[in-house]
């Protein structure tokens, strides 16, 4: 996601409004991992799940919030919910539903898919992470990217400004599957950081949130999905050696084994000055899914790695092309694999796009 690309010029919304001011809630410095089954307690149909639901454009019902209901009567909400809806299946249908199919027939095959999951480079998206492995309770994101705030009712009053930020924050991502640093460094802090939409692709992919809560550059964010009780770590961290090796890294120890998702990360992990991150992931994380701007093939080679790939490998971007890979490309080519149901990483169009997981050897 720290990438530097841009693509074409927003689309101007067609809701003419400003901003949201989000307020502060402070969490207690635990972080602990919360497994168990369970049903769905009736608190979390209210508070934080309601404005999450509002704020993704999903309906509130009048007894859990008569205020968001009635909200939601307004043509200002009715018509961000039909834009974001539209989007939102378009991307599902290219990206999302078909990851979560190849994850079941493919992925969950492979490796335990119940470890807790990293996501580094992630920015505001949790989407990727989610439908690759649909079934891990722990998930944890960082990037260069403030947390943000949680919204509560009292700033949802402004909801009129902020349906246009969200929208905005969005573009790239439902347009080519990857958000674009310089545009969420304009967009974020007007919109109140990552969180707000966290919260939204958590609703929306069905999940039910039971509590949202920050501390500093932090976030944590406690939802259901599918009867399961599942946390969602958000840490903004500098991934570079000398920022890495902080609370983070300390935080990923703790957890044991875990898998790890990269995409869309700006080549950042074929360089020197990510070495430190690189040698983590390739001595602690069990399976690692990535596109070629994750780590180089010849390191997972040189680590015992096993090494699958599906899809086809193409080219960098033009802007990233010193980090042609010809090692993967024959590795590619003799694996003979088919082409991806889904694009991925900087790679939108399926027949260009190519996966790499690699399993850790014991």
């Amino acid at each position: 996601m720290e990438q530097e690309i841009t693509i074409e010029s927003k689309s101007k919304m067609t809701i003419s409004l400003w901003l949201l001011f989000f307020v502060f809630g402070w969490l207690s410095s635990l972080f602990g991992q919360l497994e168990e089954e369970e049903p769905i307690p009736e608190q979390t149909k209210t508070g934080t799940d309601a404005i999450s639901l509002f704020l993704g454009g999903l309906p509130v019902k009048e007894h859990d919030s008569a205020l968001l209901y009635a909200y939601e009567k307004s043509q200002t909400w009715q018509q961000y919910a039909q834009l974001l809806e539209k989007q939102w299946q378009k991307r599902d249908s290219w990206s999302w539903t078909p990851i979560r199919v190849f994850s079941e027939n493919k992925i969950t095959k492979l490796d335990d898919p119940y470890l807790p999951v990293f996501y580094p480079f992630s920015g505001p998206d949790f989407m990727f992470a989610l439908a690759l492995f649909p079934f891990a309770s722990t998930y944890v994101l960082a990037s260069r990217e403030s947390a943000g705030n949680c919204p509560d009712l009292e700033s949802v009053k402004t909801f009129e400004r902020t349906f246009p930020l969200i929208l905005a924050s969005l573009h790239s991502y439902f347009k080519a599957g990857y958000f674009v640093t310089k545009e969420l460094r304009q967009d974020l802090p007007m919109l109140g950081g990552n969180v707000p939409l966290f919260l939204i692709m958590i609703v929306r992919s069905g999940g039910r949130v039971v509590d949202c809560k920050t501390m500093g550059s932090r976030a944590i964010i406690r939802f259901y999905s599918k009867g399961k009780l599942k946390t969602l770590y958000y840490f903004q961290s500098d991934l570079s050696n000398g920022g890495f090796e902080g609370s983070l890294m300390n935080f990923l120890s703790s957890l044991g084994p875990f898998n790890t998702v990269i995409k869309s990360a700006s080549y950042l992990l074929h360089g020197s000055n990510f070495s430190s991150l690189r040698e983590f992931l390739l001595s602690h994380s069990e399976m690692i899914i990535q596109d070629d701007s994750g780590i180089p093939y010849r390191y997972l080679v040189a680590g015992g790695r096993n090494v699958e790939l599906f899809g086809v490998y193409t080219p960098p971007l033009n802007i990233f092309k010193e980090f042609y890979q010809k090692d993967l490309e024959e590795a590619f080519a003799q694996q003979k694999t088919e082409p991806l149901p889904f694009g991925f990483g900087y790679k939108w169009n399926p027949k260009e796009a190519g996966l790499i997981v690699s399993l850790k050897t014991h």
